[in-house]
Parts: C-alpha cells; structure tokens; sequence
C-alpha cells in the first residue's frame, strides 16, 4: 500500500536530497522512504535495547577507580557551552 506525504524542506536539503538521489540513480521518494525506513530500524532498536555499536564500545576506555562521571560530564558540558562555573 503507498500513502502520500506532504513535506516542507528548505532549498538546500531538496537540492542535497536530489543530488542523493540522482547519484544512486533512484527517486527523491525512494531517498525519502530508505531513509526513513533506517531511521524506523533504529528506533525500534533503541526501544528493545538493541544498540550494537553502543554495546561494542562499552568497556572499551578504562576509567580510575574513583572516576566521578557526573562531575565529569558536568564539566564538559560547561566548557561546551561556555558557561562560567
């Protein structure tokens, strides 16, 4: 079954999304519903708990022993933000 989908975009991602198309010799609406159907998957990973990149890298750095994340995060959050502490 096809339903249509009205959408709004600014020129710039048209014109980026036709040139996607265009390279991968397809249609804007073929572009649109991959996408979207790759953005789907992987919500629906997320909400079972399926996150294999996430869980790849897990334990892969090694912190201190008394390592205060929170503070940590904190911290950099701060500095992203250029905000005074």
């Amino acid at each position: 079954m096809s339903t249509t989908l009205t959408i709004n975009l600014d020129s710039e991602t048209l014109r980026l999304a036709e040139q996607e198309a265009r390279a991968h010799q397809t249609t804007l609406p073929d572009v649109v519903t991959c996408q979207l159907k790759v953005m789907a998957r992987n919500w629906q990973d997320s909400r079972a708990g399926n996150t294999p990149v996430t869980d790849s890298l897990r334990g892969a750095v090694k912190l201190p022993p008394h390592f205060d994340e929170r503070a940590s995060l904190t911290e950099e959050l701060l500095k992203k933000h250029a905000i005074q502490g």
